[in-house]
């Protein structure tokens, strides 16, 4: 498998008997979660592992073959045997990485969550055209950063047919929120520019349960693990899981 960078590559760090499964977002790789990943196996002692969903860190035309089923299943797979494996399994996700986040703890009886920007309203309103709009345009490409963050690591752009399976996720997060009753610590920024902060507040009135809180952002956007506040959140998150 080509890897867009070797930081794109999965990451799995074996310490205490607690497991911290950690999933990345929407055309992203593992490389937007490391240096979290990396605080809490350093120092908080946690296993980690940072999965790479299907058809993400190689190239958009492998993006293109996959579905929000097989970033479901993936997701769900790494967590079963998580928790097989280890006393204590906790999930955070970013971007849609927090919607899969939201799913399994629907799904399953997950110790602690973290959603970080997780989507339940986005600002792009033209994402809801997908279905039309990919039988006019394949992939949908955007300009490089000039001040990149070296694990600013992802597509370039998006297969357009892939906005129906994000949308997809979505929905079914959305629609089973109450069925969760795992301690949260949900993440957003209010200056993110993907999703709307609205979401946040959304989550924490439609989850079940009673140890909740929102870690609102002043200075960060939509990747707000690689943002000016990291440090505050890695912070956060060590103490929440603690």
């Amino acid at each position: 498998m080509k890897y867009l960078d070797q930081l794109a590559k999965p990451f799995f760090w074996e310490a205490g008997n607690k497991a911290c499964l950690i999933i990345h977002g929407f055309t992203g790789t593992p490389a937007h979660m490391r240096q979290l990943g990396e605080f809490l196996y350093q120092k908080g002692d946690y296993t980690v592992s940072g999965i790479l969903l299907p058809g993400h860190g190689t190239s958009m035309e492998d993006m293109e073959e996959s579905t929000w089923r097989d970033w479901l299943q993936a997701a769900r797979e790494e967590y079963e045997r998580l928790d097989q494996a280890y006393d204590q399994v906790y999930v955070m996700g970013l971007s849609m990485g927090g919607a899969l986040t939201l799913l399994l703890a629907e799904e399953y009886n997950v110790d602690k969550i973290i959603p970080i920007a997780a989507p339940i309203k986005i600002f792009d309103k033209k994402a809801y055209l997908a279905p039309i709009l990919k039988y006019f345009k394949r992939f949908e490409h955007w300009e490089e950063s000039e001040e990149k963050d070296k694990y600013d690591i992802g597509y370039l752009g998006m297969p357009v047919k892939s906005i129906q399976d994000l949308l997809k996720l979505m929905r079914l997060a959305k629609q089973d929120l109450g069925q969760i009753d795992s301690p949260a610590l949900i993440v957003q920024s209010y200056q993110d520019e993907t999703v709307k902060p609205i979401s946040a507040k959304l989550i924490y009135d439609g989850i079940m349960s009673l140890d909740k809180e929102i870690m609102w952002l002043e200075r960060s956007g939509h990747v707000c693990t690689l943002g000016p506040e990291k440090d505050q959140i890695h912070k956060k998150i060590l103490n929440f899981l603690g």
